[in-house]
Parts: C-alpha cells; sequence; structure tokens
C-alpha cells in the first residue's frame, strides 16, 4: 500500500510541476493573414478621398469605420429622417459567395460575373444600386452603393467599379 501511495505522490508531483510554471519556450508573434488572404486595411485601403473622387460629389460622409468595414452615408433626407442611403466596404473572413450571390439574386439584381487582379467574384446590379465582390482564399471583400438619387451621380457600377479596383490594388 506505501508503494501504491508514494507511486501515486510521485504521478501527482510530475503532473504538478508539468502544469506550473512559465512555459520555458518564447511564444510566437501574431501570425498575418493565411496565406491566400486579403491583407487588412482600414476601410479595405480605400479613403474619404476616393469616396469623392469616384462619386463625383462629396454627399457621402463617412459613418462607421471598424475592422470589418467602412460605410459613407449619403446625406439624403426624407424630411427630416435620414434615407440610410450610401457607400459601404465589407471584409467577410470564412464567407461563402454562393450566398451572397443568392441573396443578390433573390433582391433582383441583375448578376454578372467577373475577375479583379486574379481574383473571382460578380457584380449585382439594379437601377438604384450596385455591389461587387471579390473574393481571395476564404475572404471576401464588397464594395455596393445604394441611392434614391441614381440620376444625380455617375453609373453606379462605375463607382463600386473604380473602388474595388482601388482596394484590390491595396489589399490583395
Amino acid at each position: 500500500m506505501k508503494r501504491i501511495l508514494a507511486s501515486a505522490a510521485a504521478l501527482t508531483a510530475l503532473l504538478l510541476a508539468g502544469c506550473g510554471g512559465p512555459d520555458p519556450q518564447p511564444t510566437a508573434p501574431q501570425a498575418g493573414p493565411p496565406t491566400g488572404a486579403f491583407r487588412g486595411d482600414d476601410c479595405n485601403g480605400v479613403t474619404d478621398a476616393d469616396i469623392v473622387k469616384a462619386a463625383g460629389t462629396s454627399v457621402f460622409k463617412k459613418v462607421v469605420d471598424s475592422d470589418a468595414g467602412c460605410f459613407w452615408q449619403e446625406d439624403t433626407m426624407l424630411g427630416t429622417f435620414g434615407a440610410g442611403m450610401g457607400i459601404s466596404t465589407w471584409w467577410y473572413r470564412g464567407s461563402d459567395m454562393d450566398v451572397e450571390r443568392e441573396l443578390e439574386q433573390q433582391a433582383g439584381r441583375k448578376i454578372t460575373e467577373l475577375s479583379l487582379d486574379g481574383n473571382k467574384g460578380f457584380k449585382a446590379a439594379d437601377t438604384s444600386a450596385c455591389s461587387i465582390y471579390v473574393a481571395k482564399g476564404g475572404d471576401v471583400i464588397t464594395w455596393s452603393i445604394q441611392t434614391m438619387n441614381s440620376a444625380m451621380l455617375p453609373d453606379l457600377c462605375s463607382i463600386t467599379e473604380r473602388l474595388a479596383q482601388l482596394s484590390q490594388q491595396r489589399v490583395n
């Protein structure tokens, strides 16, 4: 019995010694994006000045700036209430392009396949909106514009195409 207790005590001491104390090996630095993913950058690499230049107007003001993306709201009012239209960019890690495509089709938008800087994607458009989705590895970056004033702006898809191209040049 003393032998069993001594063995159990020795095993317990070994286990506790293995669990306690600092790890003698240095920790690895925080890894960057997975191979084949987009490089993270504020607003997917596009500035407020890029928005003004692409849209040809300064009616879009940034109201959201987060790690997931940005939103520039159009200065459009319904009476005293903001309409919430604008330009957005979002970065989805682990997104499924087929789900995004299906949602755009359900919204009644025309889908056109495309490629930007070697990354496959698609454009979804109607008279008041145009979105571009581009995938790289498990990442999807989207650019979208929705407006109640499409007649006052350049072609909506020319705006998102310009922004998507700038973004690809900067984060691809």
